[in-house]
């Protein structure tokens, strides 16, 4: 092998060997942001949940939270399935103004007057280039189910940002459940996707 081989051979090594670390890199800090995104979404909702509010303004306070820790527009798209190409761009929008109201509504709801809740992180994995699972078990003493285990989705496109595009509670998606609400009733309505905005609208009203 003459000298310029091995000098090409020893720098083809080298950027290999580069690659390698740049990607791992990329994807230990792609894993702190989900995790950290995680950590602070609990944080704020502890907060909200321990200070002496209206339900309105804690609705308010967690629809907040939604769009600044959520991908409103992927879960949009996503809980609405073939539908979504089919629907103007003013229903589009409604609709995802809708259910980041109706996420913040149900959150509210369900939370009720808990303020004393932890998370017991167990692991966070890379799944592909582009996304997180982060894992753990939230813990709520004194009710009747004291350990639920959660489990968020977390969109990574870049090292730069995070944002939760689905949360498991004992393995039921959000997305994958509020996906076959939406579609039922777009079916049961003939394929009109204002029925599932109006359907919406109802559930809000209530």
């Amino acid at each position: 092998m003459t000298v310029y081989s091995k000098l090409s051979v020893l720098l083809l090594s080298v950027c290999m060997l580069c690659g390698i670390f740049i990607n791992n890199a990329a994807l230990a800090s792609k894993t702190d942001n989900a995790v950290s995104l995680v950590n602070e979404l609990l944080d704020e909702v502890s907060n909200i949940q321990k200070t002496e509010i209206s339900i309105e303004q804690r609705r308010t306070d967690f629809l907040k939270l939604i769009y600044a820790y959520f991908d409103i527009n992927i879960i949009a798209k996503a809980s609405t399935g073939p539908y979504w190409r089919a629907a103007t761009s003013d229903e589009k929008e409604h609709y995802t103004k809708l259910i980041s109201e109706l996420i913040a509504d149900v959150t509210s709801s369900q939370l009720g007057d808990i303020d004393n809740f932890s998370f017991d992180f167990q692991s966070s994995i890379p799944k592909g280039d582009k996304m997180v699972m982060v894992s753990g078990n939230l813990l709520v003493p004194n009710q009747s189910i004291p350990k639920i285990s959660v489990k968020w989705r977390v969109s990574t496109p870049d090292s730069d940002i995070a944002k939760i595009i689905d949360v498991e509670f004992e393995n039921i998606s959000m997305l994958v459940t509020q996906k076959q609400e939406n579609v039922a009733i777009i079916r049961k309505n003939a394929g009109s996707f204002p029925a599932l905005i109006e359907a919406i609208e109802g559930k809000l009203r209530k």
